[in-house]
């Protein structure tokens, strides 16, 4: 279903947009509990080139444009939101991502998995029929289509099919009844991933770039983690991560966001080579 939002977060000018940094000396209040750039790159590929090949390049494309852009200081308090921020998408193995192109389905699979992730309390277990459901709120697609993607979800959720009442072919979600996204429930996996951002641009467009890190957890030392200590890796600088031995990086990625007043990001492109 392409996705009917309207943005509700304004991009501001430059100087409110650099003003923000400075007031961004916190972590965002997370509702998880966890913590397009005007230029992105177009790839010509032909019709035998892979998409992963494809992604790849306009990733190193959109790179290596933002090395000329004014570069913002990266201090504590900053890496840190950033790292949690980029971490919410990362950990889940969010596809590439373009708000222009988005659909209703990517964004209540990315809700989903954060919610269950980071805020199981808000995850309730229901039945219909034969299956078993995860359910969340419309209200929680309201406030995180908000908050993570700067959109305005209304009637979008109300469109899509109800529940399945029987085991079939059918996808795991999402689905809406009462009020609610519905998804099967499915056996889990592991989600021991952290981003680090290694370097943040400025366009000059309102926008910023994030250029960032892929790390996977020893999975030993995941499952030992407390809640606690697996944000303390989000504070994590670049060369921190580098010298970590229980961390490997795996991939990279570019990310452009916009800031909204309080100086949340929300996402506006996401692509990452694996």
């Amino acid at each position: 279903m392409k996705i009917k939002l309207r943005n509700v977060l304004t991009i501001g000018t430059i100087a409110a947009v650099t003003a923000s940094f400075a007031a961004c000396s916190s972590v965002p209040t997370e509702t998880s509990g966890i913590p397009e750039t005007s230029a992105v790159a177009q790839t010509s590929a032909a019709p035998e080139t892979s998409q992963t090949s494809i992604e790849t390049e306009a990733t190193a494309q959109m790179t290596e444009a933002a090395s000329s852009y004014e570069q913002v200081e990266l201090n504590s308090d900053l890496q840190l939101n950033a790292n949690t921020f980029i971490t919410g998408f990362v950990e889940q193995y969010f596809p590439e991502y373009d708000r222009d192109t988005a659909n209703i389905e990517q964004i209540l699979n990315f809700i989903y998995l954060n919610l269950k992730l980071n805020s199981f309390e808000s995850i309730t277990c229901e039945t219909c029929g034969d299956v078993t459901y995860e359910t969340f709120t419309a209200e929680d697609v309201q406030s995180m289509a908000s908050r993570y993607f700067g959109m305005l979800i209304t009637d979008e959720v109300s469109e899509l099919p109800a529940p399945p009442e029987t085991f079939g072919d059918q996808p795991q979600g999402p689905y809406y009844e009462d009020g609610k996204i519905w998804y099967e429930t499915a056996d889990g996996q592991n989600y021991n991933r952290i981003g680090i951002v290694n370097s943040i641009s400025n366009p000059g467009d309102g926008t910023l770039i994030l250029d960032f890190s892929i790390y996977t957890i020893d999975i030993d030392r995941y499952w030992s983690l407390t809640l606690d200590e697996l944000r303390g890796l989000y504070a994590l600088t670049p060369e921190q991560a580098d010298a970590d031995s229980l961390l490997m990086q795996t991939s990279s990625g570019t990310a452009t966001v916009g800031v909204s007043q309080s100086g949340e990001y929300y996402l506006i492109t996401y692509s990452v080579n694996e």
